[in-house]
């Protein structure tokens, strides 16, 4: 078996995919949810995300060079496996729906709100089937050397904004609102779970994890939490709770209040840019696991053929899902959200306790 990515791609790319989220939808959602106290949450989150990726490094060290199919093929068989390759492949197809939707309304909202939104919709499907014309290799290269950049972009603005930051909308924290809080942190579960992505390219890491790997994987889970804090509290400290809670693009509207100096202003452009470009690889990587999981269901030898009619499926759904940002907020708070969990967190747990079950046949079959 080739190696073909590393730890570090994979990691790269589960942060770089999650700033679009993070900067976009998870301080609003905190905000609606836990008033002021939501910048509390990741916290709470990192006590659920901590147990995913211990089942994830258990399932890849369990069953070295083994992808999830295979996994679950030797776990209970092809049906018992096919099964829930079928239910991932209806998730990741609503999943791309959703996030073509919000990078079309991401573009409407900060540069080109008269312009339609198809016309995003079949742009980004063009450069996503170009890019997967180039290969898995190029789209996770291409993760691993932006995210450095944009996370220097990013610390930038923050140190400009630490003259803005105002701690009466951060402070005083009620006891009263940590139930809340809890609650909250649902929002950043359902972007922190796609940890679970590794499983997908599990069989093109290697035979076995080195101790250096394993750091860099939880160094990753831990950046996202920390990452998560600074981003929600830098944005209710300087735009506030109450309209944290109202704004489709929060971090946006915080960023256009930055100046360098008083001289260099408008980084919301840059903000933008790092989100279309978060959402653009988004969708990459959600190709990629989407032609791989109908070549697991049908054992398909070719797979170049199916971008077209998948396009095609995916680019209707997205109109039936939402149109406005509105329908978008209530498909994405109460549908996306609690579907991601099920996929991200639940079927995995289940999948680590039947891993722990059998433990000691896998071991010595390895």
């Amino acid at each position: 078996m080739n190696k073909l990515i590393t730890m570090r791609q994979v990691v790269f790319m589960y942060l770089f995919i999650s700033l679009s989220p993070v900067l976009r939808q998870v301080p609003t959602a905190l905000a609606k949810q836990a008033g002021r106290s939501g910048y509390l949450s990741p916290f709470w989150s990192l006590m659920v995300i901590v147990p995913l990726s211990a089942v994830i490094l258990l399932l890849i060290r369990s069953y070295p060079g083994l992808n999830l199919y295979e996994i679950m093929v030797y776990m209970g068989g092809k049906i018992f496996a096919k099964t829930f390759i079928f239910l991932y492949i209806i998730w990741i197809i609503l999943f791309l729906s959703a996030k073509i939707n919000a990078y079309s309304l991401t573009l409407q909202f900060t540069l080109m709100p008269k312009t339609r939104s198809d016309f995003f919709m079949l742009v980004i499907l063009l450069l996503v089937y170009y890019a997967l014309l180039r290969g898995s290799k190029t789209i996770f290269r291409f993760s691993e050397l932006a995210l450095g950049p944009i996370f220097l972009l990013i610390a930038i603005f923050l140190l400009c904004a630490l003259s803005r930051l105002r701690t009466d909308y951060l402070l005083p924290v009620s006891t009263i609102n940590l139930p809340s809080t809890i609650k909250a942190s649902k929002d950043i579960l359902a972007v922190g779970g796609n940890l679970i992505l590794i499983l997908f390219f599990s069989d093109k890491i290697g035979i076995s994890l080195t101790k250096k790997q394993i750091r860099k994987f939880w160094l990753g889970s831990i950046v996202f939490v920390i990452f998560t804090f600074v981003i929600t509290i830098f944005t209710f400290g300087i735009t506030g709770a109450n309209l944290t809670k109202n704004l489709p693009f929060p971090f946006y509207i915080t960023v256009k209040s930055i100046s360098f100096f008083n001289i260099f202003e408008r980084f919301e452009v840059i903000v933008t840019i790092m989100c279309v470009l978060s959402d653009f690889i988004t969708i990459c990587i959600m190709f990629l696991i989407l032609l791989r999981l109908i070549d697991w269901l049908f054992d398909i030898e070719e797979r170049g053929f199916l971008f077209l009619p998948l396009g095609i499926i995916i680019y209707y759904l997205t109109y039936y899902i939402s149109t406005t940002q509105f329908e978008y907020n209530f498909i994405y708070e109460n549908l996306i959200v609690n579907v991601n969990l099920v996929f991200q967190y639940i079927i995995p747990m289940i999948l680590g306790l039947l891993s722990l079950l059998k433990h000691k046949n896998v071991k010595k079959q390895f």
